[in-house]
């Protein structure tokens, strides 16, 4: 039986949940992996506040508001749940100059941090996918070529998405998702797409060898789909669901990366459609695995925390001796306008003959093939705006917008054009 000593920075939300779930599976731990793991100091801020997870009391006597309590306490492990950058980066350095292992969830430092990202004594299947094993999956049990992940990387992206589908607009799903505790209070980085856009970037650089950061990168948000949007998708067989992706492509004759966050819409019978609420989920494609599709809770203290055990676990049976090596990106990256994608498109237009012919006309001229078209109701007048759907075959990402900067200019054309992706 091995002895295992750790110090947990932080005890939030998650950080109580490790704690409480490692007394409870202690002797569980013991009897499959022969590891006795003993907490020995928590840093916080107040060491008065009560830290109780479903009625588990945090023991008062292992809190501590100074690091160098966790340093004298000897780890063999400190497990980083503080979540900023510039405290949680200095304290990781420490440990690790100090030859500790560091287990973390923390996606800013594992994103800006090229030292600890690819430092080999640093563990953090947390960081994405909450309780899905992602990463784990992705390093130790996919011996493969894999040529795609792609996920739905934001529970609250996510839940919103999925509660206008029962006829709720967009601010509405964001009230309630606050409510439920689903969304901060200010939930832009969810919103925006930035949440999703480090964790794809993480993912890219485990799965594909090339570090990307989330500035070079497409990211668009979801707060411009609308209730019109969600029916029009339903009725046509698709979901809208905002996916994260990262996929070799060939380009020109070369291999390149196509990485991405954007709201697409999704075939109703595919995986991804089928997570509803604030699930995660990714679909690993590798050349001789087909389609691995892994789905679970993203957050929450119970479903991280098990990720991190199972980090602590791996830390303390794992020797690692060299460190990560990635590709900087260069020109291994497609831009976002070199994209192929069929589209869909909404457009508001006068109620006038003709109208859907200046539109084709203008997609024609910029090599955009219109697979199908639904208007949706009559204008009492001929002023009124009725809005229009279109469905484009396969196209350059530039040729679309293009045609798009055209139809804008049309006098039938009342209201900038809108588009979203398909995903396929």
């Amino acid at each position: 039986m091995r002895s295992v000593n750790i110090a947990i920075l932080g005890c939030g939300n998650v950080g109580k949940y490790v704690v409480k779930n490692l007394f409870e599976l202690r002797n569980f731990i013991k009897e499959k992996f022969s590891l006795d793991i003993n907490v020995k100091k928590i840093l916080v801020r107040d060491k008065q506040k009560e830290r109780i997870a479903e009625g588990f009391k945090i023991p008062q006597h292992l809190l501590t508001t100074h690091f160098s309590e966790i340093i004298d306490s000897s780890p063999d492990i400190v497990v980083e749940l503080i979540g900023d950058l510039e405290n949680s980066r200095t304290y990781i350095r420490e440990c690790l100059n100090r030859g500790i292992k560091v287990v973390t969830a923390n996606k800013l430092v594992l994103t800006f941090d090229d030292e600890i990202f690819q430092n080999p004594n640093v563990f953090f299947d947390a960081s994405v996918g909450g309780g899905i094993p992602i990463i784990r999956t992705i390093i130790n049990s996919v011996p493969d070529d894999i040529y795609e992940i792609t996920g739905i990387l934001n529970g609250t992206t996510n839940f919103i998405l999925s509660y206008m589908e029962e006829g709720k607009d967009f601010q509405e799903s964001l009230e309630l998702a606050k409510k439920l505790g689903y969304a901060e209070p200010d939930p832009s980085f969810d919103i925006n797409g930035t949440d999703a856009a480090q964790k794809i970037c993480i993912l890219s650089a485990l799965v594909f060898g090339v570090r990307v950061r989330p500035n070079e990168i497409l990211k668009e948000g979801i707060s411009f789909i609308t209730k019109l949007d969600i029916d029009f998708a339903r009725e046509f067989g698709y979901s809208i669901r905002s996916i994260a992706i990262s996929r070799k492509k060939n380009y020109e004759g070369e291999e390149k990366l196509e990485v991405a966050v954007y709201p697409a819409l999704v075939p109703s019978d595919s995986p991804l459609a089928q997570v509803k609420g604030n699930l995660n989920a990714a679909v690993i494609k590798g050349k001789r695995i087909g389609e691995l599709f892994l789905k679970g809770e993203g957050a929450g203290g119970n479903p991280t925390s098990i990720s991190i055990i199972a980090d602590i676990i791996e830390a303390s049976l794992t020797y690692r001796e060299s460190k990560k090596e990635f590709l900087a990106p260069n020109d291994k990256l497609i831009h976002h306008d070199m994209m192929v994608s069929k589209f869909y498109v909404r457009l508001s237009v006068v109620d006038n003959p003709g109208v859907l012919a200046k539109i084709a006309d203008s997609f024609g001229k910029n090599n955009v093939s219109i697979e199908s078209v639904l208007q949706k109701g009559r204008g009492i007048t001929i002023s009124e705006p009725v809005p229009i759907f279109i469905i484009t075959h396969e196209c350059l990402e530039r040729d679309i917008k293009r045609a798009l900067e055209e139809c804008s200019r049309l006098d039938v054309v009342l209201q900038t054009p809108f588009y979203l992706r398909i995903y396929q």
